[in-house]
C-alpha cells in the first residue's frame, strides 16, 4: 500500500502528500544484526563532540529506537548547543530507484543556544518519519509542521524542517568515521523555514534558499526570533 501522493511543482520538484489517517510507528526492537549499532555511535560521537551532557532516552519500545544526545560547544564567546539522534541510523531508509548516491542510513542534527524538550521531540519524530511512513529524507527535503503548517519553537512564522548538510565542517565529516551494516552515516542539520521561504524553494529549488541564507548571514545557531527571509 503506499502512503503518498505524489505532486509537481511548477519549478519541477516532487511533493509527496501523506495522509491523515497516517502508519503507526512498530513497536518492537530492531534485530540482533544491530546490537552494537549504539555503542559504535556513541564512539564515534564522543571522538566528534566529546561527553554527552544528557541523552533524552526514548520512553517506548519503537522501531527504531531513537535516542537524542546534547553535546555543548563554544563557538567564540557564545555557548553552543548541539543535539544529535541516535538511532535513525539503525535502519537504512527506502530510498526510490534513480535516487543515486545519496545516504542510506542517516542521524539529524540541531544546533542552539539552549536545549529545549521541545527540539528534542521535533528531532524524535522526524528522526522516525522515514521510516514509519517508508520513504526518505535527504538534502534539500522539507517536513511541514502539520497541515496547514503551524509556527513552532516559539516562532511567529518558522513552521516547516528543511534539511541540509551540516554547515560546521567537521560534522560533515560523519560518514569517515562511522559505518553500520556496511553503510556510511551521515548527518542531515535540521534548519526552521517560513512557509514563504519553503514555497521559495519549491518553485526555485534549493539554490535560491541557499542564496537566501548568504545574503542574510544566515545563523547556524538557531534564533526563533529570526523573520522570514521572503
Amino acid at each position: 500500500m503506499s502512503w503518498l501522493h505524489r505532486e509537481k511543482t511548477p519549478g519541477g520538484a516532487e511533493v509527496l502528500r501523506y495522509p491523515k489517517d497516517a502508519p503507526q510507528t512498530p513497536f518492537g526492537f530492531t534485530d540482533d544484526s544491530t546490537a552494537g549499532f549504539g555503542p559504535e555511535r556513541e564512539s564515534i560521537y564522543r571522538k566528534l563532540f566529546g561527553e554527552a551532557l544528557s541523552v533524552s532516552h526514548e520512553v517506548f519500545p519503537l522501531i527504531p529506537h531513537v535516542d537524542v544526545y546534547t553535546f555543548r560547544r563554544s563557538s567564540g564567546d557564545q555557548q553552543v548547543y548541539t543535539l544529535a539522534t541516535g538511532g535513525m541510523s539503525d535502519l537504512p531508509m527506502k530510498l526510490p530507484r534513480g535516487a543515486g548516491d545519496v545516504p542510506k542510513r542517516v542521524e539529524l542534527i540541531f544546533y542552539c543556544s539552549e536545549p529545549k524538550e521541545e527540539y528534542i521531540a521535533t528531532l524524535r519524530f522526524l528522526a522516525h518519519f522515514p521510516h514509519t511512513y517508508k520513504t526518505w529524507v535527504g538534502c534539500g527535503h522539507t517536513i511541514p509542521n502539520g497541515n496547514p503548517p503551524a509556527p513552532m519553537w516559539g516562532s511567529d512564522c518558522l513552521d516547516t524542517i528543511l534539511f541540509l548538510q551540516p554547515i560546521v565542517l567537521r560534522d560533515q565529516k560523519l560518514a569517515d568515521d562511522l559505518r553500520l551494516g556496511g553503510d556510511p552515516v551521515s548527518f542531515l542539520w535540521a534548519v526552521p523555514l517560513s512557509t514563504a521561504e519553503c514555497n521559495l524553494k519549491l518553485q526555485e529549488g534549493l539554490g535560491a534558499i541557499l542564496h537566501l541564507f548568504t545574503q542574510h548571514r544566515h545563523p547556524h545557531v538557531f534564533d526563533p526570533a529570526r523573520k522570514s527571509y521572503v
